[in-house]
């Protein structure tokens, strides 16, 4: 059988790969990776695939589970919750030191990544949405030289996308764009105090998105269940 992966670093694709899935909703929270299972369907050897899992591991998307398998992780409400106190404290402290940095040109990239959100939202184009959402936010925080600050809130908010992706709520994205607009209003007039402090009380304040948060927690729990039920009659 021909590998479906022919690349030089094998485990880096692979990786990928899985991302994909990820975000994709094809794997869920709570599923297991059979090693040897996936590594057959891939046409693989275990070697990359189990490299590929032990960065996944590392990242905070997958738990190894010792003869048991790779569990997918799920995010429960407080893990969400510790997610956007981070990503605010952060974002907020990136932006206060950036803010000089910002040109013209970032301001018209901002304005143009809104402006296509609205777009995708009319649209229903969901995937670019949150492609979009997340290159919004590059734009300034690719300016900090911390480059541990810039891989946590990578790897967080992939988290947080996997999660948002799997129920979509039209008001949260309406919600994002109109904030947007906001934030690069103060960013225009320099505003270093107002920006830092609408990213972290605003724009990334649990309090105002924990609506959304549960409705999707609830749908993931009803799905689980329906599965259960299913489960239990086929046993039957």
């Amino acid at each position: 059988m021909r590998s479906a992966f022919e690349f030089s670093s094998l485990s880096e694709q692979v990786y990928l790969y899985l991302r994909r899935q990820l975000s994709e909703g094809l794997l869920l929270p709570g599923e297991t990776i059979h090693l040897e299972k996936l590594a057959a369907q891939l046409g693989i050897s275990k070697t990359p695939l189990r490299d590929a899992l032990i960065q996944l591991e590392s990242d905070g998307f997958v738990t190894i589970l010792p003869r048991r398998g790779i569990m997918i992780n799920k995010l429960s409400k407080e893990d969400i919750r510790e997610a956007y106190e981070a990503v605010g404290l952060i974002e907020s402290f990136i932006i206060s030191e950036a803010i000089a940095k910002i040109t013209p040109d970032h301001i018209q990239r901002l304005e143009e990544l809104n402006a296509k959100m609205s777009s995708d939202l009319s649209q229903d184009h969901l995937k670019d949405i949150y492609d979009d959402n997340l290159d919004f936010h590059c734009v300034y925080t690719d300016l900090s030289d911390n480059s541990f600050l810039k891989k946590f809130l990578s790897l967080t908010k992939l988290r947080l996308d996997d999660f948002r992706r799997r129920a979509y709520v039209r008001r949260w994205g309406e919600k994002n764009c109109h904030e947007h607009a906001i934030l690069i209003d103060l960013i225009k007039k320099k505003d270093c105090f107002g920006s830092a402090t609408y990213l972290q009380e605003v724009h990334w304040s649990f309090a105002a998105e924990k609506p959304f948060v549960e409705k999707i927690l609830l749908s993931e729990d009803l799905a689980n269940s329906k599965t259960q039920d299913l489960g239990n009659t086929i046993k039957q």
